[in-house]
Order: structure tokens, then C-alpha cells, then sequence
């Protein structure tokens, strides 16, 4: 379990090292005015924020993912794996599916701070520290403060880790049950992480906007439905897929990494390629 824990870790940083770039290309996407958009695509908001801001610009906000990444990895390889020893057929699909959906949900408490404080954090002009600002949050919103966009996270993490599990499994299974090789580990992953976000994407969106919402002013959101009917009706549906090209982007490399990682880690750990607990395990970046 151990060796699972620490592997999982160090998977889950290396995909946010290989990802945040374009995660900060994304939430700018995402939050932009509409009316009066800062940018134009993927790529100039890319070459924008790093013309005006640097490599440090890129990486804003990483703190706060790398620093929660270790409990998140805890919880959902913990979950999932203990999950999966009780089950009755844990080789199933739908196994795989139920394990992931509570792994995802369990882990939520600590996952959504986290991007609440990466996502201000990213959309500041100031050189805003992660600490700084969840005191900040703490001491003007309270405890309901910090928490805010908990129930739409929790609405996004399920469905997320279910695919994410569910596919990769699909992906990694052989008739002859060979050992996994690291290149199908990698594309497997890859196509994991791109199917999980593709599905939950719309709702990505929405917590994004509802955990920035009341940061220059009067919050305009009273719910995540509420800001889902507001900008339905000024920006049409279309804004449910703002940002999703950097997103997909982003997914497969900072699968790959997570998975090439957790996979030569427990590899050195046990001298075998092992995912967590079962078959096959490993953390949505």
C-alpha cells in the first residue's frame, strides 16, 4: 500500500508539471469576457500570457495542485483499490466504473479547494501566492468561501474517474493477460485522460466561472445552475466548450507522464510493473 501511495504520488506530479501550462491557458479561455475576449484561441492566449508574463506565468497557481496532489493520490488509489478487493467480480467493467465513481466523490472535500485557490491563483494579474490567497478567501467568504463550487466538483469527479478507469482498463486488457507494455501504458493513459474530460468538460466549465465568480466585485452566480442559465443566455451554449481544445491537449501528455511515472516507480519498488491495487490503477490529472 506504501508503494502505491508514493508511486501515485509521484505520478500525479509529474502530469501537473507536464499539464499546468496549458491548465492556465484553459481557465483563461474559460473566464475570459465574452463581449470583449482578451484572446483569440489556444495559441494566442498561450504565446500571450508567456510574452506578458514569462515561464513563471505558465506555471502560476502550481502550488496548490502539487501540494494537495500527494492526499488526492492517497485518497482515490486508497479508495479505488480497497473498493476493488471487496468487490465480486472485480474484473468487470462496471467494477471498475462503481470504484472510480466513489473514488472521485470521496476525494472531492480536498480537490476542490485546491482549484479554487489554483484557478484565482491563474487569473490574477498580482503575483498572488497560493497560501495568501486561501487565507484571503477564508477571511472574507468563511468556511462556505472555500468551499465553494464543492457540489459541481463532486458532479464533475464522478463521472470522470469512472471513465477514466473504465477506459483504461478497456484500453490495457489482452487475451493472454501479458504484462502491460510502457508504449500501450502511455497511449492508454493518454486516451483515458482525453475521454474523461471530454465527457465532464461542460461542467469544468461552470465551476471555473462559479469559484472566480464575486472575485472583482458583487458576485453575479447564486448557483452553479443559476451560472450555467446566465451565460446559456448572453454567450449561447457555445461556452460550454470554451477552453476544451488546450484541455485535450493538455490531457494526453499529462497522462502519459502520470502514467510513465507510477509505472517506473513501482517498478523500482517491486520490480514488476504494478498500478496501485488490482489490474490496473492511477490518478485523473
Amino acid at each position: 500500500m506504501a508503494a502505491d501511495f508514493i508511486a501515485g504520488c509521484i505520478g500525479g506530479c509529474a502530469g501537473i508539471v507536464v499539464g499546468h501550462p496549458l491548465d492556465t491557458v484553459k481557465v483563461h479561455l474559460q473566464t475570459q469576457d465574452a463581449l470583449n475576449p482578451q484572446y483569440r484561441g489556444t495559441w494566442n492566449c498561450f504565446r500571450s500570457l508567456l510574452v506578458k508574463e514569462g515561464i513563471r506565468g505558465l506555471y502560476k497557481g502550481m502550488a496548490s495542485p502539487l501540494l494537495g496532489v500527494a492526499g488526492i493520490n492517497a485518497i482515490v488509489f486508497g479508495v479505488y483499490g480497497n473498493t476493488q478487493r471487496y468487490s465480486s467480480d472485480p474484473n468487470s467493467l462496471v467494477s471498475h466504473c462503481m470504484a472510480g465513481v466513489l473514488a472521485g466523490l470521496v476525494q472531492t472535500s480536498i480537490c476542490s479547494p485546491m482549484e479554487l485557490v489554483k484557478t484565482r491563483v491563474q487569473i490574477a494579474g498580482d503575483n498572488l501566492k497560493p497560501l495568501e490567497c486561501l487565507k484571503s478567501i477564508y477571511k472574507t467568504e468563511g468556511v462556505r468561501g472555500v468551499f465553494r463550487g464543492l457540489g459541481i466538483t463532486a458532479v464533475r469527479e464522478a463521472p470522470a474517474f469512472a471513465t477514466y478507469f473504465v477506459t483504461y482498463e478497456y484500453l490495457t486488457r489482452s487475451e493472454d493477460n501479458t504484462r502491460t507494455s510502457t508504449a500501450t501504458m502511455l497511449m492508454a493513459g493518454g486516451l483515458a485522460g482525453c475521454a474523461s474530460w471530454a465527457i465532464v468538460y461542460p461542467v469544468d466549465v461552470v465551476k471555473s466561472r462559479l469559484q472566480i465568480d464575486g472575485m472583482n466585485g458583487a458576485p453575479k452566480y447564486k448557483s452553479a445552475w443559476d451560472c450555467c442559465r446566465k451565460s446559456i443566455a448572453s454567450e449561447g451554449y457555445a461556452f460550454l466548450t470554451r477552453g476544451l481544445t488546450p484541455t485535450l491537449i493538455r490531457a494526453f501528455p499529462t497522462n502519459a507522464a502520470c502514467f510513465t511515472a507510477v509505472t517506473w516507480s513501482m517498478r523500482l519498488f517491486n520490480g514488476e510493473i504494478s498500478f496501485g491495487i488490482g489490474e490496473n490503477t492511477a490518478a485523473v490529472a
